[in-house]
């Protein structure tokens, strides 16, 4: 286990007030296991509120300001259909605004359909670029938005279901790792996937 993986699992620990077993940590590869790690030691006190609804009903009401009709804004809409394509740049900081919370940045190929996934330099492949942040749903949205604000959304001391657990730890990543959280996924390896030593 290098640095990088030692230095997310105290700051996971310090975060939830738990301590996860060295033994259990040697077999956490995945966010998933990690997620599955940490609910197993917290306490869950459910409640009636989902909390996944409530951040997708504020996004809803965010994009009806856009003029969008209720009935088309449901969580497998895809975020590029509910947007101007004239004016994404002004439309994604309105956005933000509208919802109140941090949501993540556009990438180039929001910005510049034309450009090739792939970047190469002298014929050989240098990185793929982020595939683009509007060609995904308002579920993966809503779960973008909650991570990068689980600070603001979640109690800590009320944890009350897994997802809670799961968009912590992914905002986490995005925290200290410097991973986007679109690019984070639960069945994400942390050393393959998401470059964590």
């Amino acid at each position: 286990m290098g640095l990088d993986s030692v230095e997310l699992i105290v700051t996971i620990e310090d975060t939830f007030g738990i301590s996860i077993p060295a033994a259990e940590c040697e077999l956490i590869c995945s966010v998933q296991d990690m997620a599955d790690a940490v609910f197993e030691i917290i306490k869950v006190k459910p409640n009636e509120k989902c909390l996944s609804q409530i951040v997708f009903y504020r996004v809803r009401k965010a994009f009806e300001l856009f003029g969008n009709e209720k009935p088309d804004i449901t969580p497998n809409t895809k975020l590029s259909d509910l947007l101007s394509k004239t004016d994404l740049m002004n439309d994604w900081a309105q956005l933000e605004n509208n919802i109140g919370l941090k949501i993540p940045d556009l990438v180039d190929l929001d910005l510049d359909k034309t450009l090739k996934k792939e970047v190469k330099f002298l014929g050989f492949r240098v990185f793929n670029r982020t595939g683009p942040i509007t060609d995904n749903t308002l579920r993966k949205f809503t779960d973008w938005v909650t991570s990068m604000n689980y600070d603001e959304l979640i109690s800590i001391e009320n944890i009350s279901s897994k997802y809670e657990v799961e968009r912590i730890i992914c905002g986490i990543i995005e925290d200290r790792i410097g991973v986007p959280v679109s690019e984070v996924e639960l069945h994400h390896s942390f050393t393959n996937d998401l470059g964590i030593d």
